[in-house]
C-alpha cells in the first residue's frame, strides 16, 4: 500500500481549498431551488406524491418525502391546503416542507 503524506503550508492550504470548494459546490446547488407557497386542491395522494389542482386549474407535483407524514395523512380528495417547499432546478415538480389544510 502507497501512503502519501501531505507536508508543509503548501499541502494544508491545498487541502484546506479543496474542503471550502466542496462545501461551496454543495451550498450553491441548494441554493438554486426556488422557494414557494401557494393554495391548491388535493387531486389525489400515492405513497409520498401529492397531486394539486391550483385555482387557475394547473396540476402540480408535489413530492411529500421532507414532508412529516402526520400533515398529510388525513387529507382528502378535494381539500384545500397551502403548499410551501422549493422548486429544484429540474423544475418538474414541487420538494414540500410544509402542507397545511385551508378551513372550508
Amino acid at each position: 500500500m502507497r501512503r502519501c503524506a501531505i507536508r508543509g503550508s503548501r499541502g494544508v492550504a491545498a487541502l484546506m481549498a479543496l474542503a471550502l470548494l466542496s462545501v461551496l459546490s454543495v451550498t450553491a446547488s441548494a441554493a438554486d431551488d426556488t422557494p414557494v407557497r401557494f393554495q391548491g386542491r388535493v387531486l389525489w395522494i400515492a405513497g409520498e406524491t401529492l397531486m394539486v389542482a391550483t385555482d387557475d386549474s394547473q396540476s402540480i407535483n408535489v413530492d411529500l418525502t421532507h414532508v412529516p407524514q402526520g400533515e398529510y395523512q388525513r387529507l382528502g380528495s378535494n381539500d384545500r391546503v397551502v403548499v410551501t417547499g422549493t422548486i429544484p432546478t429540474e423544475g418538474n415538480r414541487v420538494v414540500a416542507t410544509s402542507i397545511e389544510p385551508l378551513e372550508q
